[in-house]
Parts: structure tokens; sequence; C-alpha cells
């Protein structure tokens, strides 16, 4: 027996197909539900919601703002997703994308009379069975800081539990800067030397005070990702995320995030990538000792450590090869040679030993008249195998890099359509959602043919018979040709007959049992 949802709604049933079942069920008459196929993908992907449970999770732990449920919450979040799937933050469209659903179509018969609503309060005729401007309202008044720790702390222990977090445990931590129009409603909104995207301009810090007036600013907002990736290039989770004025220090957020997360699931982080923002000898300190993380980051070029870390490595003089990078002629266009200084003391604030690896760079120019020569240290508070082994772990914080770029320009993360706090809130954790729900079912194969069947199923069926009917009965479904199902409908008896003709026939030209 399902158990109803905070609101006393019971979510809809996950359907399983069994064709004989179904066509047994239609010659008695005996079907729920009967639609024209056209499924697309956002309606297999909350098909895969819906049988993954975690509808039925959000229905018990978001924290809603009111006291009386009266639309369920796992419908609300549904909304959520829809809007994220149509890349759209417009809760203007939402009653577009409600009805354009195939899987909305197929499950509303289970969540009361559409053209009422939920509560059957309103009387006027409506095309779906609740108002975007609810949804709207609903997120709006729920509090900011509930949502991200929701998202932070009860939306990563769900994933946990589908096992979405990588055995080894890598992490990347990054900030990156959401551009918002030039409006005061935008309360926490600081105007930063960035560019339209967000971008800070490189080589920022080496520009003169002339130069540095004469850039674009815009103002924005910050926020940090903290990302799960792993080697093979597949995995990128969004395990958490802190958001802030647009001048607020990476540090000052990693300090909100980090500590709280290790907290709540222990162990789940064993290395963490940062760039040099992060450079704190407490912090990394407080990540090694208190909560057994190892930390990557590279250090600046001012640093006295930086220097001394150069110093001891030209000393030692242990150099070997790590780049070799040529042309199609073999002429080389890019060296780097590289080594490790192993456990030293080199940073009076950071009360743990690193392992530093040093690199020199070469970089020829197209014509090689020139070259550009460079050196750069990363910082380790592990020792890794070997030197390249550092710097190809290093190298994956270049992913986190067009994944920003992914989020802001392909997801939109950043274009919120109203200033309201919780709605910006709710814009940035659902997309996030999103995201990482895409990424739970593309990996895992064995939760994605669940819901693959009925698709693949649809599609055969529809190039062979050039269109299908998906008919529902109980908690079944099957898909018959156009011709099989008029086939079947001619041959029923009067009273099969009646109780067909006895269904209601919905907006979208399908048929549904009367309630």
């Amino acid at each position: 027996m399902k158990e109803p949802g905070r609101g006393g709604f019971d979510l809809p049933p996950v359907y399983k197909e069994d064709r004989d079942f179904v066509v047994k069920a239609l010659n008695r008459g005996d079907v729920d539900y009967a639609a024209l196929s056209r499924w697309q993908f956002p309606d297999e992907f909350l098909c895969f919601a819906l049988e993954t449970g975690f509808f039925d999770f959000v229905d018990r732990s978001y924290p809603t703002p009111r006291k009386k449920t009266e639309v369920p919450i796992w419908f609300l979040s549904h909304c959520q997703l829809i809007l994220r799937l149509h890349l759209s933050g417009r809760y203007d469209q939402l009653n577009h994308f409600l009805s354009a659903g195939s899987i909305l179509s197929r499950v509303g018969f289970n969540i009361g009379n559409p053209h009422l609503g939920f509560n059957g309060k309103n009387r006027s005729e409506r095309k779906t069975a609740v108002n975007p401007d609810t949804v709207r309202k609903f997120f709006k008044d729920s509090d900011r800081n509930e949502i991200r720790n929701w998202y932070n702390e009860s939306v990563q222990g769900w994933f946990r539990g589908k096992r979405a977090f990588d055995s080894q445990g890598i992490f990347i931590l990054d900030q990156t800067h959401l551009v918002v129009p030039d409006n005061s409603n935008y309360e926490e909104a600081v105007i930063m030397p960035v560019d339209e995207h967000g971008q800070l301009y490189s080589g920022y810090d080496r520009l003169t005070d002339e130069q540095k007036k004469v850039l674009p600013r815009h103002p924005c907002y910050a926020l940090s990702l903290l990302l799960n990736v792993n080697p093979g290039g597949d995995l990128f989770h969004i395990a958490g995320y802190e958001y802030g004025p647009g001048n607020e220090d990476e540090l000052v957020q990693a300090r909100r995030l980090l500590p709280d997360f290790c907290r709540v699931y222990r162990g789940t982080i064993r290395e963490l990538i940062i760039d040099r923002g992060y450079i704190d000898g407490e912090f990394l300190g407080t990540m090694k000792r208190d909560h057994g993380v190892d930390v990557l980051i590279p250090l600046k070029s001012s640093m006295s450590s930086y220097q001394d870390a150069v110093a001891i490595a030209e000393r030692q003089n242990a150099w070997e090869r790590t780049e070799h990078v040529t042309d199609a002629t073999g002429k080389l266009l890019k060296e780097t040679f590289s080594q490790g200084v192993l456990a030293v003391d080199l940073w009076n604030e950071c009360p743990v030993k690193l392992t530093i690896y040093v690199s020199k760079t070469k970089r020829w120019s197209t014509t090689h008249a020139r070259y550009d020569e460079y050196t750069w240290v990363l910082g380790a508070t592990k020792c890794y195998p070997s030197v390249q082994a550092a710097i190809d772990r290093y190298g994956m914080r270049a992913q986190i890099e067009e994944k920003n770029r992914q989020f802001k320009l392909g997801w939109e993360i950043g274009k919120f359509t109203s200033p309201a706090a919780s709605l910006m809130e709710s814009h940035i954790c659902f997309t996030l959602l999103t995201y990482s729900l895409l990424q739970l079912y593309m990996r895992r194969q064995d939760l994605r043919d669940q819901t693959n069947r009925m698709m693949i199923q649809l599609q055969n069926e529809e190039r062979m018979s050039g269109g299908a009917i998906t008919v529902y009965s109980e908690d079944h479904y099957g898909v018959l040709s156009l011709r099989e199902y008029s086939e079947i409908l001619l041959q029923l008896d009067e009273t099969a007959k009646r109780k067909i003709l006895a269904m209601q026939t919905t907006p979208h030209g399908d048929m549904r049992r009367p309630e």
C-alpha cells in the first residue's frame, strides 16, 4: 500500500510493461488511460525520478514553508525539474511545459481532477492541475538557507544511497561568478571586474591601475561548487554549493561548505583539488587533521614557500621530463621538466608537512622564433606515487572550467527571472539538482535500463506501425499499433464498448477513465 507524502497525497504509480495483461484488460474495457505515443526525453527522465523514489524523498524532506500542503511537494519539485529540463526559469511558461508532457497526461488521473486542481477549490477551467503562480509563490516563500542546507545535506544523503559518489573520493572546489542585471533589487550583487559571463579577467593582478579602470565591470554573485569527479572523466556530481555576494572570498564560502559536509559524510572526500584562491595554512591543516582530507593546491609565485621550493629543486637537480608536445612535422611545441621535494616544512602557518612538485615549462611559438618559459609549483598534503601522478591529478581541475561554462551558458544557472532571494536560491538549487540527477541516470546502467525499456519499446512500435497507442490498466502498460488497437475496439462486446465509450477525452485527445 502506498504511503501518502507530507501533504497527504499519494505519489503516482510507476507502471510496469505487461502487454498481455493490458490486451486482456482492453478486451474487457477495463483500461484506465489510452494515449497516442509522444514520449520525449523529459518524460523518460521523470519516469526515472519516480522509479528511483526521488519524488517520495522530496515529498518527505523538502523544508516546506506551508503549514497546510494543498499541492503535494513532489509535484511542486516536479515542476522545477520540468523547467530546468527545458532550460527555463520562467514560471509563466510552466503551463505549456506541463500540458505538453506525456508523463503528466499519463499519470495525471492519479492526482485528482486536473480541471479542479489538487485541492478541488478552483472551479474555473484549467489545462493543468496547478497554477504556475502557485508554484512560484511556494518557492518564493521557502527559506533560502533551508533550501541550501536541504541540497547540501538531505539531497546528498539520497544520492549517496544511490551510489552516486565515486569511491576514490576525488573532489574539486571552485568559485565562479553569476552576472545579473544592473538592478538595485539584486540586493547582495556586487560590481566586480568580470566579463559578461562572470569570468575574471586573465592576468588582472598584473595590470596597472589605469588598465584596470577601463575594464568593464558587472554586478554579480559568487557561487562555489563542490564537484565529485573521477579519473575517467565521466562523473561530475555536484555534492554541494555555497552562494553569496560577488566579492565574497573563496575561503569564506569553503569554510561554510566543507566542514559540514565532512562531518555529515565523513570519509566521502579523500582528496580535494583547489586553486590558489584557497591558499591558507590553517585551512589546509584543518582539512587534513580534522577531516582526513588530502589537499592539492598550486602555490603563488609571490610566496616565499614557492621561492624556497624552486631553490631546493634547483639544488636537487633531479628533473624528469613530464610533458613533450610536437606538431605534425615533429617540431617541439611544449616541454615540461618536473621533480618532487618530499615532506618539507616550507609554510609556517601550515601545521602539516607538504610534498612539493616543481615544474618548468617551455612553450614555443608557431614560428619557433621564441619561447615562453614559466615555473609552477604544486603543494600536496600527501605524497603521490610519482611527479606525473600529481600533475595528472591537478590536471583534472581543468574539467571544472568547462563545467562552469556549461552551467552559465548552457544551463543558464545565473539567468534569474526574479531578484527575490528565495527564487534565485531555488533556481540554483534545482538547476544543480537536475544536472546531478541526469548524471546519475546516465552513469547507472541498472537504473537507466528500468526506464529505457519503455522508451525503446515505444520507438520500435512507432517505426514498425507508423504510430502507436500506449494503454494503461491498473499498474501495467502496453504499447499497441494503431491497427491492432482499432481491431480490438471493433471486436469488443457490448459491455466492454459501454465502458470505453464512457471514458473521458482529455484536451490532448487521449482517453481517461472517468473520476
